[in-house]
């Protein structure tokens, strides 16, 4: 058995090694995650044992503040503790010495049954001694002993009976000091016993117990939304229900409560004071699970929607949204059919209208007032309504005649205010603002041709210039010298170098006339422009070495195909590539790269000029524009113009970013499958 044991440690041993050889270390049980803390607001006995004791402080406020309102109401902060138990037994034994004298004075059938009631009564109750006098203080009944006559409590209640003052009766009482009995009286003083140990420390109690209130109602709503061992937020099954109903129910639970301890002022001290301190916390429960719901409504966001008046606004706005759109419509195909109509059948319309109104203000006045005040009345709006659209009609005619007289005076910065205008004359209004602009397009257009032109006849004079100018000086150099002087070859290649410049800068000249008027006839058919690339690439690549250049080329491994012109692909190609050489800065490196985007070839070309350019893009791709300030270069100016003619002919686009010293053209083609 001990060697089975071993051998199948050994077996468990290898298939741990094996496990972990294939899956690296990664395989070896790491540490277990620290457990996650839950958080005191997520605790459910926390958030009972913090709303029980919201409910209990808040009922200890309430009561205090009840206390607090009651010692100060009677004075005993003024008063010795003896004179405030005397106020409140004498208020106690106002309603006993009625009940006894009631007894005492009754002289009709069953007397001696009332005496012995009464007897009874003040044996039931803290009362030591009880006596009545008459109106000439003779004694007329007694219960007990007057061997409490020494206490300190003993009170006198006189009553008059009747108007003639024939029936005038005193009561006088001594209550038992020590108070064995369980009655109002004993109630009363330990009451004032209380009041009178509580009266300055009650003050601190309401403090805090009002500032545990507090702290128990924010941790609450810190608290509503938070569950254990989830994070975040969750919903409770309290913010299914409208929000206003719930304030309604909670509203009108509060009122009724209110209404119930009003209600018990008929009822006995002790029940009012306990009505008012549960009522307190019950009220502070409701309030507090409402403020929760309200929080946790607030934290989830979106609290307005989940109410009655939110979902009842939102169908009332689609209501009006519709009828909305309705009536549009509706003035929509009014307008439509009145936009129809010519502006004399209008104007016609609108007179008509106005007299079929005035008839109908003629029969509804004649027929239900029949008086002439109403008509003379009706008459007198109708003309000033009538002025003020007259009024109106001509101010916008001013207007109009305004804008035509400063068109015709050559303004065409005027416009014409058309924002207070209606019908025909805002659409003419608008019509004169558009002329304006057109004619102001126009002659923009116009001056910068007139400025082009003036630009190319003063370019292309200085390119030709140059090269013919060293044509004429060679060939009277070679009229000059002897047949067999040994300059002339030299002269003779320079003439030769000269004459193919001038004929290039003339092919230059025809082609970027032909390829910017469209007259230049090109042949669409699938292409890879990759392929090209990598030709431009090497027939360029011993020309960029010279220039101290490096090129870096990228293109996808799937062939690119695009419908174009090869031949003129290869042109823009050239002329791209040319820019490159003679432009850019010496120790960089050339970007040429080819990819497929969103169905589109994208082949960009990217150098660091020389020196930062400070002419814009769009004027680089002007005609006889060069990159450096003087004109004295070997370019003509003319390489990025044909280069974006030639690609828009071919339904391509050519786009040209220049920041600082960074030169980058990007040309785009749609691709074909």
């Amino acid at each position: 058995m001990k060697a089975v044991f071993v051998n199948g440690n050994m077996e468990q041993d290898i298939k741990q090694e094996i496990a972990q050889a294939v899956m690296g270390e990664d395989a070896r049980p790491g540490p277990e995650p620290p457990r996650r803390k839950t958080k005191l607001t997520e605790r459910t006995a926390a958030k009972i044992t913090a709303f029980l004791l919201l409910m209990v402080v808040a009922a200890v406020t309430a009561g205090g503040a009840l206390g607090a309102a009651f010692l100060y109401h009677t004075d005993i902060y003024t008063s010795s503790e003896t004179a405030f138990k005397q106020g409140l037994f004498e208020s106690i034994a106002w309603e006993d010495a009625w009940n006894i004298l009631d007894d005492v004075s009754w002289d009709g059938e069953n007397r001696a049954a009332r005496l012995e009631g009464a007897e009874r009564y003040c044996a039931e109750r803290n009362i030591a001694f009880a006596a009545v006098y008459d109106k000439s203080d003779t004694e007329i009944w007694r219960s007990g002993t007057n061997t409490a006559a020494d206490s300190p409590w003993k009170i006198s209640v006189t009553y008059d009976l009747d108007v003639s003052e024939e029936n005038v009766y005193t009561v006088e009482l001594v209550l038992d000091d020590a108070f064995p009995i369980d009655d109002d009286y004993a109630f009363a003083n330990w009451v004032a016993d209380l009041a009178y140990a509580l009266r300055y420390w009650i003050y601190a109690i309401i403090a805090a117990a009002a500032l545990l209130t507090v702290i128990c109602f924010a941790f609450l709503l810190c608290a509503a939304g938070h569950h254990p061992g989830v994070d975040g937020i969750r919903p409770g099954w309290g913010t299914k229900i409208p929000l206003d109903l719930l304030t309604a129910a909670v509203g009108l639970g509060l009122f009724l409560g209110i209404q119930l301890v009003v209600e018990a002022g008929f009822w006995s001290g002790i029940a009012v004071i306990l009505g008012i301190v549960l009522g307190s916390a019950a009220g502070a429960g409701v309030f507090t699970g409402w403020c929760m719901s309200l929080a946790l409504r607030i934290k989830l966001g979106g609290w307005w929607r989940n109410t009655v008046i939110y979902v009842a606004l939102r169908w009332a706005w689609k209501v009006l949204k519709k009828l909305g759109g309705g009536l549009r419509a509706a003035g929509r195909g009014l307008a439509g059919l009145l936009g129809g109509i010519p502006l004399v059948g209008k104007t016609v319309l609108i007179f008509l209208g106005l007299c079929v109104l005035e008839g109908l203000g003629i029969l509804v006045s004649l027929g239900f007032f029949w008086s002439w005040g109403v008509l003379a009345f009706l008459w007198v709006l109708e003309k000033i309504l009538l002025f003020l659209a007259v009024l109106a009609v001509a101010l916008m005619c001013r207007k109009l005649l305004l804008g035509g007289r400063a068109l015709a005076a050559g303004d065409l910065a005027y416009q014409v205010d058309t924002s207070r205008m209606v019908l025909d004359f805002k659409s003419h209004g608008e019509d004169l603002n558009h002329i304006a602009q057109g004619m102001a397009a126009a002659v923009d257009q116009r001056m910068r041709s007139e400025r082009m032109k003036t630009e190319l006849i003063t370019n292309v004079s200085h390119d030709i210039k140059t090269p013919l100018t060293s044509i004429i000086n060679y060939a009277d150099l070679i009229g000059k010298e002897p047949r067999d002087s040994e300059k002339i070859p030299e002269y003779a290649a320079v003439l030769t170098r000269q004459s193919e410049r001038l004929k290039r800068l003339i092919e230059d000249l025809v082609e970027a006339s032909k390829a910017s008027t469209g007259n230049l006839e090109v042949d669409l058919a699938p292409c890879q422009p990759g392929v090209l690339l990598t030709q431009a690439a090497g027939e360029y690549e011993q020309r960029l070495k010279d220039a101290g250049l490096d090129l870096v080329t990228r293109q996808p491994e799937t062939a690119v195909t695009i419908l174009a012109d090869g031949r003129r692909l290869w042109r823009v190609f050239d002329n791209l590539m040319n820019n490159i050489c003679k432009y850019a800065q010496r120790g960089t490196r050339v970007y040429l790269t080819l990819e497929e985007r969103d169905g589109q070839a994208v082949i960009s070309f990217k150098n660091t000029s020389r020196a930062p350019l400070d002419i814009p893009a769009e004027e680089l791709l002007e005609r006889f524009v060069r990159g450096d300030a003087a004109r004295g270069g070997e370019g003509n100016g003319l390489g990025l113009s044909i280069a974006r003619s030639l690609t828009e002919l071919q339904k391509g686009t050519l786009d040209l970013t220049v920041d600082g010293d960074l030169f980058k053209v990007v040309l785009r083609f749609g691709t074909i499958s």
